[in-house]
């Protein structure tokens, strides 16, 4: 039987599609982590993944710009979080997964906000008291 020129395009794409996505753990390392404090630089609200600049002061005083990667947007907002939680300037405080190839990048395990709410693994919540 011989697959028709469109079935192996649809076949073609579909591979494509799916090997672009990335497992988490591929470029992120869950045994070393990070605590970041910092101020929202920008916000990309986009599939597959929600990404998070935040400019953060580093020991020697300069400023360090990390790209923080969150669930999918329709996951946050399943949980509570909405695309105007975190706005540019925001001060936020971030644990992540730090990146395997050491870059200044890594996967967001919570979010603390100035105002106490609390995000972790997209689910909005207070603050649980005594944190």
């Amino acid at each position: 039987m011989q697959a028709s020129s469109s079935t192996i395009a649809f076949v073609f794409a579909l591979t494509a599609t799916l090997s672009a996505h990335h497992t988490v753990s591929a470029i992120y390392d869950p045994a070393h982590r990070a605590t970041l404090t910092g101020v929202v630089s920008e916000l990309e609200w986009k599939q597959p993944h929600v990404i998070v600049r935040v400019d953060v002061a580093s020991a020697d005083g300069s400023t360090v710009r990390w790209d923080i990667e969150a669930q999918a947007p329709n996951n946050l907002r399943r949980h509570g979080l909405e695309r105007d939680a975190i706005k540019p300037g925001t001060a936020v405080t971030s644990t992540v997964c730090l990146a395997r190839d050491g870059s200044h990048k890594g996967y967001a395990q919570e979010f603390v906000l100035a105002t106490g709410t609390f995000f972790n693994g997209g689910c909005a919540v207070e603050q649980p008291t005594g944190r």
